[in-house]
């Protein structure tokens, strides 16, 4: 974390699976609209600048590619991370599985120093019927949300936040609100209240602010109040 005349700086890296839901959710939060076409990432940086209870924050986060192709060239990107998002999908269970196979390792191989948030993305498809017939078939059923913050606990995450980037840019606020505030040293805690909403986090944007990106679906709504959990 770096501080430049009431400026503070904050790198974030976002890693997971192939097509875990990484990418969406940092052009989300960072270009306000979502990609509907994906396209494979090695190395993208996003920033942007926000205000949370009046402290200007500029976020440089990094997107990497999830394949074990570019294991190798990876841990390029984790050097001076200030925190860690590791992303799995909630529709595919396989996902969450590799946070403890491969990314919790990684991670505190390479930037043991980072604060840490788990976060599954996609909350959507927790209740999408198609998702829900063909883990059916396999005998599974999508992530649950106490299997998320279990395994938050397990390895040693800040928090565990749940997000759908398609219907909700709130959600997506939310994961890196707690991810900054998990991440500001002791010396500049005092600047910020810890509080348990967003109300104190303003996007510092020429782009006019987007509240919804698609119609949420009804089953969203109930899943709001638990979305994003302090460990």
């Amino acid at each position: 974390m770096e501080s430049n005349k009431g400026l503070l700086r904050c790198k974030i890296v976002v890693v997971g699976d192939t097509q875990c839901g990484k990418t969406a959710l940092l052009h989300v939060f960072a270009k306000d609209s979502y990609p509907e076409n994906y396209v494979a990432t090695v190395f993208e940086n996003y920033t942007a600048s926000f205000e949370i209870e009046k402290q200007r924050i500029e976020l440089n986060m990094w997107d990497t590619s999830g394949s074990a192709y570019y294991d190798n060239v990876r841990p390029l990107a984790y050097p001076d991370s200030d925190a860690v998002l590791i992303c799995f999908d909630i529709s595919r269970p396989e996902t969450l599985d590799s946070v403890l196979k491969k990314w919790q390792g990684e991670t505190q191989e390479f930037c043991p120093n980072a604060k840490v948030v788990l976060v599954g993305c996609k909350l959507d498809m927790r209740t999408d019927i198609n998702v829900l017939r063909e883990l059916s078939k396999h005998r599974l059923i999508p992530v649950t949300h106490e299997q998320g913050t279990n395994l938050a606990r397990q390895i040693g995450a800040v928090a565990y936040a749940e997000c759908t980037s398609k219907y909700s840019e709130n959600s997506v606020r939310d994961v890196f609100h707690v991810t900054t505030l998990s991440s500001v040293s002791s010396i500049h805690r005092p600047q910020l209240k810890r509080a348990g909403s967003r109300r104190g986090l303003k996007r510092v944007s020429q782009q006019p602010p987007r509240t919804e990106i698609h119609e949420r679906p009804p089953a969203m709504r109930k899943d709001r109040a638990k979305s994003c959990v302090l460990m």
